[in-house]
């Protein structure tokens, strides 16, 4: 059947302004009378008007036709729903990437929690401070790499693309070296600053100084799985993340619950794992279409990548840095309660990292993005995946320490405390799960300036909260971190949903 759209400047002009709000744009199935003028034959404007309305009083009583304006509601739907599977294919192969050094080290709290003392489990609370702050640092890095090598690669640029890969990969092998030395020379003392239980310094000290050389290795494989995702790779660091944390579980099993070696063997594990991960990841980066320049690269190069990443870096040292006092904070707590917080933390961080891969895809999808329409649908696509993975992940976050804490610790002395703080991290959850997905929004639309400044006044108000209410209580308690976690959240996405709504939203 043939269809029509029906618009007539002309004959608006001679109808004049009463008659021209009568004449709309609508979507009519060829009629008689549509044929009839076809033929040539004239109509006067009353009769054309006449016939119009006729078939818009037809289309109000049932006829099959439908006005443009609700096809494309209909239209705009369906393109919305379409692009959430997008992005859910995209993200599911990537979700392991970022969750891996998690896993590993909500593995090694499990086996922990289940086979070792309370002592050994709290003092890993120090130590993961340390590292993720060492490590996350260099998010940055990872994300500079993405970037620059898909834009090479854009251009069919690959030379260009490997020599950026090789600048990130001696940058990020200098600083991992740098981690290692500080951690092995300066631990015992990095781990008092902490203010932990002076109980678990000789604990934490012996896994912190082991683990502190899978620096490098985890550096480089952060680096590395970055250049697969920008040649929308998805697949080889998924594989090799999925051996790592199968190996981290194997060497669990072996010296924890075999051995009983606790936080030694966990460090061991965690070690071997990671070195694989990048060796793995080295080996198939030379076979790929972006292959490691052999050469080291010029000062000029190195200084221009370290300028690219200086503003993200800003973003990622300052949301770091929030972790970092909020687990200070919590290091000053009593061992059974620090234990049961280890418990709760391990297993809320591992559920925020679940919402990484949408910031990757905003960083995929929203650069090629037509301005306009094709973008507003993109964004409210990214917004509603977020929002539904948010509240999905706070039933595992909360539910599983609140309704099945067995699961994580055979220690029944832990489980009220764990279930104390349900509120707050169902509360941060529901938050993080949309602000990952702003966020990703905003650095995919390249304001990465309003991003770092949002976050060093989330990181100001988090302080300024942990410091008030510690000292209207005279002292902390674990209430007050996780409490502090849901301000954080609260401010972070009171800056970047409306933000995202009035600057990127036409």
């Amino acid at each position: 059947m043939l269809h029509h759209v029906y618009r007539q400047p002309i004959l608006q002009n001679q109808l004049g302004a009463s008659g021209r709000g009568r004449v709309r744009r609508c979507q009519l199935n060829h009629r008689p009378w549509m044929e009839k003028m076809a033929t040539g034959e004239r109509w006067q404007p009353q009769q054309l008007l006449q016939a119009h309305d006729g078939e818009l009083d037809r289309q109000r009583s049932g006829g099959d036709a439908k006005p443009i304006e609700d096809e494309d509601s209909s239209g705009s739907f369906g393109r919305v729903r379409s692009n959430i599977a997008t992005i859910v294919a995209f993200s599911l192969p990537v979700l392991l990437v970022p969750l891996a050094d998690p896993i590993m080290s909500l593995v090694d709290t499990i086996f922990l929690g289940q086979f070792a003392g309370t002592v050994q489990l709290a003092a890993l609370s120090p130590c993961t401070l340390i590292f993720n702050f060492a490590f996350y640092s260099f998010t940055a890095l990872t994300i500079a790499t993405v970037s620059i090598v898909a834009e090479h690669l854009r251009s069919q640029r690959e030379d260009l693309a490997g020599k950026a890969l090789s600048t990130s990969l001696v940058i990020g092998a200098i600083g991992g070296a740098c981690i290692t030395l500080v951690l092995t020379t300066y631990g015992s003392l990095l781990l008092s600053l902490t203010g932990c239980d002076p109980v678990l310094l000789p604990v934490a000290e012996k896994y912190l100084r082991i683990r502190a050389f899978a620096a490098p290795a985890a550096i480089l494989t952060s680096v590395l799985q970055g250049s697969f995702l920008a040649q929308r790779d998805s697949r080889t660091p998924f594989k090799v993340v999925v051996s790592s944390i199968l190996l981290s579980a194997l060497g669990d099993v072996i010296l924890l619950y075999r051995f009983r070696f606790g936080v030694v063997g966990a460090a061991w594990t965690t070690l071997a794992s990671q070195c694989f991960s990048a060796s793995v990841l080295m080996y198939h980066a030379c076979k790929s279409q972006v292959k490691p320049s052999i050469a080291l690269p010029s000062l000029s190069e190195v200084f221009a990548l370290l300028r690219y990443v200086s503003t993200l870096g800003v973003f990622y040292v300052a949301k770091t840095s929030s972790y970092l006092f909020l687990q200070a904070a919590a290091t000053r707590l009593p061992a059974a309660t620090l234990a049961a917080h280890q418990i709760n933390w391990s297993l809320w961080g591992l559920c925020s990292f679940t919402n990484a891969p949408l910031e990757q895809a905003s960083l995929a999808f929203l650069p090629v993005a037509t301005p306009g329409r094709e973008k507003n649908e993109l964004t409210i696509a990214l917004l509603i995946t977020g929002a539904l993975l948010g509240v999905a992940l706070s039933f595992v976050a909360v539910g599983i320490p609140t309704l099945l804490p067995f699961v994580l610790t055979s220690d029944s002395q832990l489980w009220p405390t764990m279930k104390s703080v349900w509120i707050q991290g169902l509360s941060a959850m529901l938050c993080c799960g949309l602000d990952v997905t702003s966020t990703g929004i905003l650095l995919g639309n390249r304001d990465t300036v309003y991003v770092a400044k949002a976050m060093m006044i989330s990181l100001c108000t988090l302080v300024g909260f942990l410091l008030a209410a510690s000292f209207l209580n005279r002292g902390c308690t674990i209430g007050i971190v996780w409490w502090g976690l849901a301000t954080f959240f609260v401010s972070r996405i009171v800056q970047s949903f409306p933000r995202v709504l009035s600057e990127h939203f036409t």
